[in-house]
């Protein structure tokens, strides 16, 4: 009959259509993982460069300082492997103190502050060097010591990989 097998030494028979079935969430298994897979090579890199008024402005949380990026957008999935930051455009000397601000069950808090000294520390700050996970957007800010520095550029450079 079409549609019917029968394997020698066996006396049941082989439905076509379960085995077509099989096949498919077989394909559906392979999919899954093809994704999964081109995701761990990361997204492109994300740079650019900020404008702000470090000493004399107020950022968004409210203190000293000017935003300088805002990584990714709230309820995503990501892993965020590197951040720099540029302090060359700075005064020599000037205290440089980098904040991060994460929403943490609906409320933004700041998660992370830490001070550099343009000329002492390198110009190039790698403020996240190792791979963390975050879902929801994470804004970072910077403020400097020093009035001169209001109106410099400070760049910036990200790696996400998606989850």
């Amino acid at each position: 009959m079409p549609g019917e097998f029968y394997i020698e030494g066996k006396k049941e028979k082989l439905d076509i259509s379960d085995l077509l079935s099989e096949i498919g969430e077989l394909k559906e298994q392979i999919a899954a993982i093809k994704d999964h897979a081109e995701n761990l090579s990361g997204e492109d890199p994300v740079s650019g460069s900020v404008t702000g008024n470090w000493n004399s402005g107020t950022a968004t949380s409210g203190e000293t300082g000017a935003d300088v990026v805002i990584i990714e957008a709230n309820d995503s999935k990501k892993k965020l492997h590197s951040l720099l930051l540029n302090i060359s455009a700075f005064q020599a000397g000037a205290k440089i103190t980098v904040k991060m601000f994460m929403e943490i069950n609906g409320t933004e808090r700041k998660v992370y502050e830490q001070e550099f000294k343009q000329g002492d520390d390198p110009d190039g700050l790698w403020i996240v060097n190792g791979t963390v996970g975050i879902h929801e957007g994470l804004r970072v800010e910077a403020e400097s010591d020093k009035a001169a520095d209001d109106g410099a550029s400070m760049d910036y450079d990200y790696m996400l990989e998606a989850m």
